[in-house]
């Protein structure tokens, strides 16, 4: 029997993957092409791909037509995939380099919750341990990583003590700098001051020079010298 498609399937892997609008649309393409359930499932097998395909291998008793699929289809990637997409952004969760330690915790803690809801024993406690602190910001990592922590609330403790010690050292730093560049500003002002009183003393010096006041005479003397300079007969005649 030949068959024709007018209609495509997309592949599906099973990981980050849209379980229900996947098989909605596997159904729309059966009535589309018209298929039967023997081309169904020989088309449907060639779309799984990678933890999809394997999953349908490790099935002990393989479904014979659609809706037998479709149910077991369903019952295992409904929830498989909601714990797949919780699990892919809960290894994504990064503290930032200006982000609190509690911040942190808090979206780790929130994933991590949701995807032990659906499947208690999905991460053992050695990868939540390894997946909070290489996920710490670079300058705790460094001094939480070779401590060899065996437990999350002690690298939890470590790390906020860590968080607390590197404030600290930024609040002393920065107290630090605004008094040494008080102490600065303080000894460039006395400079400038320093520069503007020579520079007027100088000033004053120079004006000095140039500006000599008339020196004072006594008047009266000159006066009488002029009397007597102007009146030689008055002298004689007295005599």
């Amino acid at each position: 029997m030949a068959y024709i498609s007018i209609a495509k399937l997309k592949k599906f892997t099973g990981e980050e993957d849209d379980t229900q609008a996947w098989i909605n649309n596997v159904t729309k393409v059966i009535t589309a092409n018209n298929w039967d359930d023997a081309r169904t499932m020989q088309v449907i097998l060639y779309f799984l791909k990678d933890m999809a395909d394997s999953w349908y291998y490790s099935l002990a008793q393989k479904p014979q037509n659609f809706n037998a699929f479709k149910l077991e289809f369903l019952r295992y990637f409904s929830d498989n995939n909601s714990i797949n997409c919780l699990a892919s952004t809960f290894t994504t969760i990064k503290q930032g380099n200006t982000e609190a330690v509690t911040t942190y915790l808090g979206h780790f803690h929130r994933n991590l919750h949701q995807i032990q809801a659906i499947q208690a024993d999905y991460f053992i406690a050695p990868q939540i341990l390894n997946q909070f602190i290489q996920e710490l910001c670079s300058s705790i990592l460094q001094q939480v990583c070779p401590m060899h922590l065996v437990n999350l609330p002690t690298a939890i403790t470590h790390a906020r003590d860590f968080e607390a010690a590197k404030l600290e050292a930024n609040h002393a730093q920065a107290v630090n700098l605004v008094m040494n560049e008080s102490s600065d500003l303080d000894f460039k002002l006395k400079q400038f001051s320093n520069n503007i009183n020579q520079k007027l003393e100088g000033y004053l010096v120079d004006n000095r020079a140039i500006y000599q006041p008339p020196q004072q005479h006594n008047d009266l003397g000159n006066m009488n010298c002029f009397q007597n300079q102007s009146h030689p007969r008055s002298s004689t005649n007295q005599s």
